[in-house]
């Protein structure tokens, strides 16, 4: 999931679905999310105490959340401003492995 801002909401509702609800979905739940959300600034981040806990809920390795800050961070390809493009590139091998096995985005 590739979010930024406000674009952020659907894919809450998901995830909270997943790891916080007790439902059918989160007991039978068994793959893997990955979540790349970019905003501006750190305050930015909608919801980042729930996407925490989600992370605690989750099972080992199903929930990976990485962030881009863009005003705050720098990305390792060219040492400019951290978008959520710059994510997927620098996880390009994970990024594809992942595509190239089923996943969507």
């Amino acid at each position: 999931m590739v979010a930024t801002g406000t674009g952020i909401a659907p894919f809450r509702g998901f995830l909270h679905r997943l790891f916080m609800e007790q439902t059918v979905a989160n007991h039978m739940f068994t793959g893997k999310v990955w979540l790349i959300l970019g905003v501006p600034v750190t305050g930015g981040l909608l919801y980042k105490e729930e996407f925490d806990a989600m992370m605690r809920n989750a099972g080992p390795n199903q929930l990976k959340i990485d962030y881009a800050i863009s005003r705050e961070q720098t990305n390792k390809i060219d040492g400019g401003k951290r978008y959520v493009q710059h994510v997927i590139a620098e996880n390009s091998q994970e990024f594809f492995d992942r595509m190239n096995n089923g996943a969507t985005c």
